[in-house]
C-alpha cells in the first residue's frame, strides 16, 4: 500500500513558498506542511550546510512541529522508520527519517509524495548555494523565488544543464529571469569559478573574438542575441567552437579535436560554455530571414524558456515579499492579502522588471505602513483599474447603470467607461481601425480573427495562437479590456450574423441559419438567439418590420 496523502505536492509547496527568506524557515515549514497531510508519528531531516530539524510532539494535544533542537539519532534508531534519501545531481546532499502510522493491515509504505518533497529539497538547497555563491561573485544575492510548477521544472533543467559544455538557449519575455537562470547555470557548475561575460545584445562594447578571449575557462552569455545585428551574429558564429563541424578553422583560435569537440590553441585556454538568451521565436526569424541559421544551429542544444509571471501566480506572494524586503518595506508590516490579491490579478506585461519598480514604489510611498488597495489605486493605478471585477452580463440592448460600477477612491483618476459587448461585436466585424488600435496588440488580432472566422470551431488555444499570447493571458484581456469572455463575444458576433441573415433572406430554413453562423446544435442556436435577443429566431423573423422600427 501507499502512503494516504491529503492534497498535492503542489497543495504542499505553494503555502511553504513564502517563508523563502531562510533555508531553515522554508525547509521547516515544508515539512510542517507534509507532517499536516501524512501520517507522522516523528522523524529528522537533515540537510548538508543545515543542520537538522527534529519532528517532535508539540504538547499534550499530540500534535507535531519542527524544531532546530533534539536528537536526530532517536528518528533515525526507529525500527519503522522510511529513510528517503536528499540528493542533487546524483550527489547525497542529506535525507528524510520519517515514523510513519502503522496501517491496519501491516506498515506502511513510503509514497512517491517523500521522494517529490525530498527532491525538491535538494532543489533548495542548490538554490541557496547558488545565492551565497552569487553573493561573493556579483555582490548580490541572486536566486530564483517560488515554487510553481513551471519555476520547478526550470530546476530540473537547471540540475541536468550546469554540468554540460553545450551550448544554452534561453527564451522568455521581456523582465524574465533569463540572466538570473544563466548565472545559476554557470554557479552550478564545474566552470563556477571561471569568467562569466555577459554581452548586451542591443549595444555589445567590443568584438566577438575579445568576449570569448575573455571568457576562456568560462562562461560567455549573449543576452539578447536576437537584438545582434547580421554582421555579429556571423562573426560570434564563427568564433565559436563549432559542436556540428560546420567549420575546421575558428578565427577565435578554436579547433576542431577528433572527438569533436573544440580545443584551445598552444595557449591551452578552455573555450568558454555559450548561454544566449532571446526574447523572439529564432526559428521562426531564422525562416524569414531575420536570424542567422547557423548560429541557431550551434545554440540549439539545451533549451528551456522561463514563463511568464502571469502563468505562474503561486510564485506572486514570495516574490512580492522578496521584492519589499529587498526596497525597505519590512514584508512583515507591510504585506497585505489586498496588494497580494491585486498582483495576482494583474498580468504583469514586464515580468519581473515590473514588479520590482512597482513593489519598489509601494515600498517606499506607503511610509512602512500596511499597503491597501488605495495605495496600488494612487500609485499604480493601472493595476487597480486591470483588477476590478467584470461587470454583470446585460442583454443587448441594455445600457450600462452608473449606480452599478464599484465606487472610486476620491483620490483616482477617472477610470473610462467601457463599452458594451456589441460596440466590440461591430468592431470586430467591420475591422473598425480606430475602435482597434486602443487595444491591447494581441486582442486586437483575436477580435479581427474572429470577426473573419466566427463560423469556424474556434477555440482559444487556437485563437491565442494567432494572437500571439499566451491562452489565460488572452482571456484575461478578454475579461479586463472589454468586460466580457472570449466565448460570450464569439457567442454575439454569431448571433449578430444570424439577425443579419434572417433579415437579408426570409426563406432560408433556421437550421441553415444555425450552420451558416457556427452553430451545429440547433438547440443550442435557439436558446443562444432568445438568451441575447429575446425571442426566438422564427418571432424575430415574423417581427422584423417592428424590430426594424424600433432601428
Amino acid at each position: 500500500m501507499s502512503l494516504p496523502v491529503c492534497g498535492t505536492l503542489d497543495e504542499i509547496l505553494h503555502p511553504a513558498s513564502a517563508d523563502f527568506r531562510s533555508l531553515p524557515d522554508l525547509i521547516g515549514g515544508l515539512m510542517g506542511r507534509l507532517a499536516d497531510r501524512a501520517p507522522l508519528r516523528g522523524g529528522a531531516l537533515w540537510l548538508q550546510d543545515m543542520g537538522t530539524l527534529v519532528l517532535a510532539r508539540d504538547g499534550a494535544d499530540g500534535g507535531l512541529c519542527w524544531t532546530a533542537d533534539g536528537d536526530p539519532n532517536d528518528a533515525a534508531a526507529h525500527p519503522e522508520a522510511v529513510v528517503v534519501p536528499i540528493t542533487y545531481a546524483d550527489t547525497p546532499v542529506g535525507e528524510m527519517r520519517l515514523v510513519l502510522d502503522r496501517a491496519p493491515d501491516g506498515p506502511a509504505d513510503d509514497a512517491p509524495i517523500l521522494h517529490d518533497v525530498a527532491r525538491q529539497c535538494g532543489y533548495l538547497a542548490k538554490r541557496y548555494e547558488v545565492r551565497r555563491w552569487a553573493e561573493r561573485r556579483f555582490g548580490r544575492p541572486l536566486m530564483m523565488v517560488g515554487m510553481s510548477r513551471a519555476l520547478r521544472e526550470l530546476d530540473a533543467f537547471l540540475e541536468q544543464a550546469a554540468h554540460s559544455a553545450l551550448p544554452v538557449l534561453l527564451t522568455g519575455e521581456f523582465g524574465t529571469e533569463k540572466a538570473l537562470l544563466a548565472a545559476a547555470i554557470h554557479g552550478c557548475g564545474p566552470r563556477r569559478d571561471g569568467p562569466f561575460v555577459q554581452v548586451n545584445g542591443a549595444d555589445p562594447a567590443g568584438a566577438p573574438g575579445e568576449w570569448f578571449a575573455r571568457a576562456a575557462g568560462g562562461t560567455l552569455f549573449l543576452s539578447g542575441v536576437d537584438e545582434m545585428t547580421p554582421a555579429l551574429q556571423g562573426q560570434i558564429v564563427q568564433h565559436m567552437p563549432s559542436q556540428l563541424g560546420q567549420w575546421l578553422d575558428a578565427p577565435g583560435g578554436w579547433t576542431l579535436s577528433a572527438t569533436g569537440a573544440a580545443s584551445g590553441m598552444a595557449s591551452g585556454m578552455e573555450e568558454p560554455r555559450v548561454i544566449a538568451s532571446t526574447t523572439a521565436d529564432l526559428r521562426r526569424r531564422a525562416d524569414e530571414g531575420r536570424f542567422s541559421r547557423p548560429l541557431l544551429a550551434e545554440l540549439d542544444f539545451l533549451c528551456a524558456t522561463v514563463p511568464p509571471l502571469r502563468d505562474r501566480p503561486a510564485d506572486i506572494e514570495p516574490l512580492v515579499v522578496a521584492a519589499l524586503d529587498r526596497h525597505g518595506g519590512r514584508a512583515d508590516e507591510t504585506r497585505t492579502d489586498e496588494l497580494i490579491a491585486l498582483c495576482k490579478a494583474h498580468s504583469w506585461p514586464e515580468n519581473l522588471f515590473e514588479l520590482e519598480r512597482v513593489i519598489a514604489r509601494l515600498a517606499v510611498m506607503s511610509g512602512g505602513k500596511p499597503i491597501r488597495h488605495g495605495d496600488v489605486r494612487r500609485h499604480a493605478p493601472w493595476m487597480v483599474g486591470g483588477a476590478m471585477p467584470a461587470e454583470p452580463p446585460r442583454s443587448a440592448d441594455s445600457v450600462p447603470d452608473p449606480d452599478s460600477r464599484p465606487e472610486a477612491h476620491p483620490d483616482a483618476e477617472p477610470v473610462p467607461r467601457p463599452a458594451p459587448a456589441d460596440h466590440w461585436v461591430r468592431c470586430a466585424l467591420t475591422r473598425d481601425q480606430a475602435a482597434l488600435a486602443r487595444l491591447h496588440g494581441g486582442l486586437r488580432k483575436a477580435l479581427v480573427f474572429l470577426g473573419e472566422r466566427f463560423a469556424d470551431p474556434i477555440t482559444l488555444d487556437e485563437l491565442s495562437r494567432q494572437a500571439h499570447v499566451s491562452p489565460s493571458h488572452l482571456s484575461y484581456l478578454f475579461r479586463t479590456e472589454l468586460q466580457t469572455s472570449f466565448k460570450g463575444l464569439l457567442g454575439r458576433i454569431r448571433i449578430h450574423k444570424a439577425r443579419e441573415i434572417l433579415a437579408a433572406d426570409r426563406r432560408l430554413p433556421i437550421t441553415e441559419v444555425a450552420m451558416n453562423v457556427g452553430y451545429g446544435d440547433l438547440s443550442h442556436f435557439e436558446k443562444s438567439f432568445r438568451r441575447l435577443v429575446g425571442e426566438s429566431p422564427r418571432e424575430y423573423r415574423r417581427n422584423l418590420p417592428e424590430a426594424a422600427a424600433r432601428g
